[in-house]
């Protein structure tokens, strides 16, 4: 009688673990917290059910066990403990500023190509949603069984960007009566011109999908994933489409240095939700129509890391000497058929300037760095909010372009109803150099553009090559003049050539000391009469 129920409390105590470790499928890796404490509790549990037993039989072999278990628990809890803590910023703080290779590089066409609205993103995500409930709105047939995802995987896709999200299932008891069907469509977004579709898998010669986040048992995408990847450290998974619209889920997977300690890639799982077939990929060897391997988040974390313990790690807590952090957030750009997340860079006490500009890769990793000071997005936002002030639109977090060769932002002003009512550029240097157009025709951005480089220029009917020159000349005179309210430097230089720069809160210090025989390395617009600085500095 004793010896059975040592059989039933041990087949009870197996049927639980097993559960659990079904239902919630922790990663069987002691780098991963989630993943050391399932192990500890796990050695806890068998140490528990061998002092029972130990009560009905004192046999020497099961002291044994039970001394190797604690042990074994010991070392892990002290050990995780440990190797948390060594593997920190606090001892390795050159180490995590090292873990994303920034590459410093001017801002140009060859870096970022000048501006091509068929491939800026210029909806934002709050506007795609809208557009996507609408969509789905026009379903009757589905939208009582199904809800929209909040993905929306920003991709490239067919030579333009796009944002798409799957449907999901709109409940359990929903799960149960569609399951054999699957998941029958997703969403696409058009990013420039807001188009969207709902893209039924059935004409495009595909099944439902089964295996998605929001199915239950078996059919759940992380659960099938972990159950067969057992020892990998995932995240969360995005959904994205090749270029013939078949859907897939892209399963990023993690390493760390010590326990969840310095997260980094090294890999990917390209999951099939119509069929759950996987196939499993190593850094650098990323099928190129992928978009999003490395998230938004590890790399804001990069970027923060590198700009802020290259002097070690007290200096980024006290005396922050040449600490820099990315400014409060991001933006997508589409740069040679890839997505490019974008920051500005800013000083550790996140005043209202950028001292530069960060793009990555989302697929390679890949990161550039601009030196570029000028204004931050906030202040750019607040500055387009500034010039309709009468409308009370609000700005959204911008885009960084290339016009005519130079860095400004692109954003758009939304009525309190969140419609689009305005497109809007602002100098990335000067923010108070605002140009302004209506909305209510996506022409209108080809037409911001001509006006923001007729602006550049001081006068709309000034011919204007978008290309920024450099120059080192010396001042032969100087006259200020005030003009609609702006003072602007007329200068000729020893050689005869004419230029003119508006007074910023940037160069006024410059100008109001200029003086005759002085010399100034400029960046400059060509201009078929007067040549306009951009940027100007004493040699």
């Amino acid at each position: 009688m004793k010896k059975s129920h040592k059989i039933i409390v041990g087949i009870i105590l197996l049927v639980v673990i097993l559960l659990y470790y079904f239902f919630v499928h922790p990663t069987l890796n002691i780098q991963s917290f989630t993943g050391l404490w399932f192990i500890v509790s796990l050695l806890v549990l068998l140490f528990l059910y061998t002092l029972y037993i130990r009560t009905l039989a004192n046999s020497v072999i099961i002291s044994k066990i039970q001394k190797v278990l604690v042990s074994l628990v010991f070392l892990l809890i002290v050990g995780g403990a440990l190797g948390f803590l060594f593997s920190s910023k606090i001892f390795h703080a050159k180490l995590y500023s090292k873990r994303i290779n920034v590459e410093q590089v001017e801002f140009s066409n060859k870096t970022i190509h000048d501006v091509d609205f068929t491939k800026t993103p210029i909806l934002d995500r709050k506007s795609t949603e809208k557009l996507g409930d609408k969509v789905m709105g026009d379903m009757p047939e589905l939208v009582s069984q199904f809800e929209v995802s909040d993905e929306y995987t920003q991709i490239s896709y067919k030579n333009s960007v796009y944002r798409v999200t799957p449907l999901e299932y709109a409940g359990f008891f929903k799960y149960f009566t569609n399951r054999s069907e699957g998941i029958p469509a997703y969403i696409i977004v058009n990013s420039t011109n807001g188009k969207t579709q709902l893209v039924k898998l059935k004409d495009l010669g595909l099944d439902g999908m089964k295996y998605v986040p929001s199915a239950y048992f078996g059919e759940n995408l992380q659960r099938r994933l972990q159950l067969k990847y057992p020892t990998k450290i995932f995240g969360t998974p995005s959904f994205e489409i090749d270029e013939k619209g078949h859907p897939y889920y892209i399963c990023t997977t993690y390493g760390y240095y010590g326990v969840n300690s310095k997260q980094y890639v090294n890999g990917m799982v390209l999951f099939d939700p119509i069929t759950g077939d996987s196939k499993k990929y190593d850094v650098g060897h990323f099928p190129k129509w992928v978009d999003r391997i490395y998230p938004e988040s590890l790399i804001m974390n990069e970027v923060d890391d590198n700009g802020s313990l290259k002097n070690g790690f007290l200096n980024s807590i006290i005396g922050q000497k040449n600490v820099t952090v990315t400014s409060d957030g991001y933006n997508y750009l589409e740069k040679d058929g890839d997505i490019w997340i974008y920051s500005g860079i800013t000083s550790a006490n996140k005043d209202t300037s950028n001292l530069g500009f960060v793009l990555t890769n989302l697929r390679t990793h890949r990161t550039l760095k601009f030196a570029c000071s000028g204004a931050d997005e906030q202040a750019a936002m607040a500055s387009a909010e500034g010039e309709v002030k009468n409308y009370g639109y609000d700005a959204t977090f911008p885009l960084l372009v290339n016009v005519a060769g130079h860095p400004v932002y692109l954003l758009s002003l939304k009525d309190s109803g969140g419609l689009v009512k305005m497109y809007a550029m602002v100098d990335a240097k000067d923010y108070q150099s605002v140009t302004v157009v209506s909305a209510d025709s996506y022409n209108n951005l080809d037409l911001l553009k001509k006006q923001y480089i007729a602006n550049l220029a001081g006068e709309s009917g000034e011919s204007v090559k978008g290309k920024l020159s450099k120059a080192t000349i010396v001042v032969n005179s100087v006259n200020f003049m005030t003009i609609d309210g702006k003072t602007k430097a007329y200068i000729v230089d020893d050689k005869g050539l004419r230029y003119k720069i508006e007074a910023t809160n940037t160069n006024e210090d410059i100008l109001a000391f200029m003086h005759t025989g002085d010399k100034y390395e400029i960046e400059y617009l060509k201009s078929d009469d007067i040549q306009i600085i951009k940027s100007i500095k004493k040699n």
